[in-house]
């Protein structure tokens, strides 16, 4: 397998599975959002409600006076606009209470599920979920090689 990071790729054995983290933390005293991307296997037979729905419940489970939003649809990418859902996400954790915009798509032609957490100690700002909404909007597949 070939795999892809900013800086190079390398080959990497079939057998690996990537379960890569990345995570855009903001510059000092900048007020923006922390973003983190992953990317996810469904489970076999699950559906991308089935999930959206298991992944929130094990968060739940981890973190406490946790609450979920309203869900609306989604979109990732200005060429290749994919579908998807976004919905916002408060917690608490080590006694500080934390926002996130969660959106989540799935991968097209895959069982592969590509989330982005948008957070901030506060509840975002409409300049912030503007920010979101710009971020998920300049996605750019990379080539197929």
């Amino acid at each position: 397998m070939r795999y892809n990071f900013n800086e190079g790729f390398i080959s990497a054995p079939d057998y690996s599975l990537d379960r890569t983290v990345h995570v855009l933390m903001p510059s000092p005293a900048s007020g923006g959002l922390t973003i983190v991307i992953t990317r996810e296997e469904m489970e076999v037979d699950e559906t991308a409600q089935q999930f959206i729905d298991r992944q929130m419940a094990l968060a739940a489970k981890q973190v406490t006076k946790f609450t979920r939003g309203v869900t609306e649809s989604a979109r990732l990418g200005a060429k290749v606009r994919l579908e998807g859902v976004k919905f916002p996400v408060s917690y608490k954790q080590q006694g500080q209470t934390l926002h996130h915009m969660q959106a989540i798509f799935q991968l097209p032609d895959q069982r592969k599920m590509l989330s982005f957490t948008f957070t901030s100690p506060a509840e975002l700002s409409s300049a912030q979920l503007k920010t979101v909404d710009d971020v998920l909007d300049s996605f750019t597949f990379h080539p197929v090689k």
